[in-house]
């Protein structure tokens, strides 16, 4: 998606009589600044008391503009209001999400029925292998050929997931052919994409919650951030009808101020932690078991995100994140094992609960080889209580600087063992997927 502007008539679904003149500037995933020629008040339109006026904020704006499009904001806020002259006044309205396609009256109506979703990175996760280019030899030497594969529809869709009774997640694979001017620069694209469907209509932020669910499983798998470039919903109300009587329903865009963007640095594939074909006999377990409900390893999921997302500069912040998500996930779903190490441990030894823990998860992983089971357990432990309670002294072993980034990195590898533990996968799994990974991560610096 580019940016655009939308110049056309605006108005309040709760007086759709008093309709304002007005341009919307449309950045995709910055900015929807929607600038009206007077104000949504009749009563002050013209006056002085215009810009005073006018609301904070409006849950719901819709508009038409010159395109024939129909469009909704939400949450706009009211940021700047001035009175241009003794005829009129102008209103500047900032919104956090922009419909484009219909108009809705709250973001929680239950309108669409499928979702179809680019995220850049998914085409180097599962490569669509849609275009396909063909060398022969011609009288006067070497010729190309270039074309898209005639490929049945089910070999289009692979990887459904029913991630819920209502809902299902598949990975499709397509290719548009672009003629470009006067056909002297035609061009293929292939892509992998996602396409959500559900049983049952549901709303646009139902859908939104499921690309970001999925958004983060392709940034753990990828370890990097990932963000949608487009997102397109439909309804069964919104279609065009062909001279054949055939209905085909329009897409409806749908974006987000501040959401995550498509990552503009370069993708190495190389860095994946795995891609699609690595696992895709595991494929629907590990997104369902993503995808599940469970709110214990909601806090985990999220607190891997935020080691990843992180953009500032590393500091001991990024080694608290990771080393509490590990705590969480030991306290949650490894007390058997936590336990069975303590009960091997000698009777009268020195109750230490960090300690302990850590041994006992880093000793479940011990035949994943690219975790370093020499780490020194006692330097974490020592780092993690000095930076967690603000003690005024550190202990002999905890570290900062390198040693400390080091350690994190450590951390971040065992983390991923036990995410990946409850998407089910084994340590050998695990194993295989680290060994063929060539991502710094797994290198020791």
């Amino acid at each position: 998606m580019e940016a655009k502007e939308y110049r056309g008539l605006w108005w309040l679904p709760s007086n759709k009589e008093r309709k304002v003149a007005g341009v919307l500037a449309y950045i995709p995933g910055e900015e929807f600044r929607l600038e009206l020629i007077g104000s949504f008040n009749a009563e002050y339109d013209g006056t002085i008391l215009a810009p005073l006026k006018a609301k904070t904020m409006e849950p719901e704006i819709h508009g038409q503009a010159s395109d024939g499009s129909n469009i909704t904001l939400f949450d706009s806020t009211c940021g700047v209001s001035h009175k241009e002259c003794a005829e009129f006044s102008t209103s500047v309205y900032k919104a956090k999400a922009i419909v484009v396609g219909t108009h809705l009256n709250n973001r929680d109506e239950k309108r669409f029925f499928k979702a179809s979703v680019r995220i850049p990175e998914l085409s180097y996760w599962l490569y669509p292998a849609m275009v396909e280019q063909i060398y022969q030899d011609t009288k006067n030497g070497h010729g190309i050929i270039v074309k898209m594969r005639d490929i049945e529809d089910g070999e289009r869709m692979v990887g459904k997931v029913n991630v819920s009774k209502q809902m299902s997640i598949c990975l499709c694979r397509d290719a548009s052919y672009h003629s470009g001017d006067l056909s002297f620069n035609p061009s293929f694209e292939q892509f992998t994409f996602l396409q959500i469907e559900t049983s049952e209509d549901m709303s646009l932020m139902d859908y939104y919650e499921a690309v970001v669910r999925y958004e983060q499983f392709l940034s753990f798998a990828t370890f990097r951030e990932v963000g949608f470039s487009e997102l397109r919903l439909f309804s069964r109300d919104n279609y065009y009808e062909t001279i054949g009587g055939k209905h085909y329903n329009k897409p409806i865009i749908f974006d987000i101020r501040y959401r995550t963007k498509p990552n503009p640095k370069k993708i190495a594939k190389h860095e994946f932690i795995f891609e699609y074909n690595q696992i895709k006999d595991h494929y629907s377990q590990a997104v369902k078991r993503w995808f599940s409900k469970d709110m214990k390893f909601h806090a985990i999921r999220s607190h891997f995100m935020d080691s990843i997302d992180y953009h500032g500069p590393f500091s001991y912040i990024n080694f608290l994140v990771v080393i509490q998500a590990i705590e969480g996930y030991g306290r949650r779903y490894m007390t058997a094992e936590i336990k069975k190490f303590k009960e091997g441990l000698p009777k009268d030894r020195k109750r230490r609960p960090l300690f302990e823990m850590l041994s006992a998860i880093f000793k479940s992983y011990a035949d994943v080889n690219r975790i370093d089971h020499n780490v020194d357990i006692d330097a974490i432990t020592q780092t993690r209580n000095y930076h967690s309670h603000l003690f005024t002294q550190r202990g002999d072993k905890a570290v900062d600087g390198v040693e400390l980034y080091k350690l994190t990195n450590e951390l971040r590898k065992l983390l991923m063992c036990c995410i990946m533990s409850y998407m089910n996968f084994s340590n050998r799994d695990i194993d295989r997927l680290f060994n063929n990974s060539d991502n710094s991560l797994f290198y020791k610096l």
